[in-house]
């Protein structure tokens, strides 16, 4: 009796994530892709990352801001991976050539906190293949 539950078990997971893939919504089935593109890469996923610790992520870019207060000017950009998001700020930046929202990028900093969110400041980053 045992065997026969132990053989079970992977057809309900099987049918548990067809069932999921077919009732999810498009955002769900977005976040899943990029969770697992995020694991298959070998970075940690941002529900993972530690605060005040360095961490490579990886994820798309859903919003790109300019944020021209006063002198200081900085560009900042929401980072999600499925799992969580992470504000980028880069100071002092109006651009970056070949970020925009919707591409794919993998970054590397120190995750730290600032009003209530998680933020990389001037992280290394590398533009991925869409």
């Amino acid at each position: 009796m045992a065997e026969g539950t132990d053989a079970r078990a992977p057809r309900e997971s099987m049918l548990r994530r067809v069932l999921h893939r077919v009732t999810a919504s498009n955002e769900d089935l977005a976040d899943d892709d990029l969770q697992r593109s995020s694991i298959s890469a070998g970075v940690s996923t941002i529900a993972e990352a530690k605060m005040r610790s360095r961490a490579s992520l990886q994820g798309r870019i859903e919003v790109l801001t300019l944020n021209p207060r006063g002198t200081n000017r900085w560009l900042e950009a929401e980072l999600r991976d499925g799992t969580g998001a992470v504000t980028l700020i880069w100071m002092g930046r109006r651009r970056i050539p070949g970020l925009r929202a919707g591409r794919r990028i993998s970054v590397e900093g120190m995750i730290t906190e600032a009003d209530g969110r998680r933020v990389i400041y001037n992280p290394r980053y590398t533009v991925l293949p869409d």
